[in-house]
């Protein structure tokens, strides 16, 4: 039911992030009832900020209020957030809206171990991520990625 209930609601949040000028990234709804949280994450280059998310956050309500098809006849608490710093980095999109922060990526090259590398963004191709890594660039192809988060600003 979860999911039926996060396509629902990932139908009607799309137009209203991209209207904020906003990428959707993520939707779920966990638990039931009156215990029922529905989180939509929502990013951009650059980052969110506050407003923005209310202004989703604001208008997805309303949306959900006055729809006849309301997939979420209960009482449910309505999340807008950013995505967090630990948020996984996977595809093109994720480091687009990323660069110029600094990343940690753990990448595997075949037959060498894990290597950790911390670096600034500096674009996002198609089939690798461009950092800058103590003033050389590398690029990281992303079948080498096993995992990548932002780095914490402090």
């Amino acid at each position: 039911m979860a999911r039926e209930e996060a396509e629902a609601l990932r139908a009607r949040a799309a137009p209203i992030a991209e209207r904020a000028g906003l990428d959707l990234v993520d939707v779920s709804v966990k638990g039931g009832g009156k215990q029922r949280l529905v989180r939509v994450i929502v990013d951009r280059r650059g980052g969110v900020d506050l407003q923005s998310c209310q202004r989703v956050s604001e208008e997805l309500s309303r949306e959900l209020d006055r729809a006849d098809d309301d997939p979420f006849a209960s009482s449910y608490h309505l999340e807008v957030t950013s995505p967090g710093t630990d948020r996984a980095l996977v595809d093109p999109e994720a480091f687009a809206r990323v660069i110029g922060r600094e990343v940690l990526v753990q990448r595997a090259r075949e037959g060498e171990p894990t290597e950790q590398l911390t670096g600034v963004v500096r674009a996002a191709h198609d089939d690798a991520v461009e950092l800058e890594v103590e003033g050389s660039t590398v690029h990281v192809p992303y079948g080498e990625l096993v995992k990548a988060t932002q780095t914490l600003p402090w």
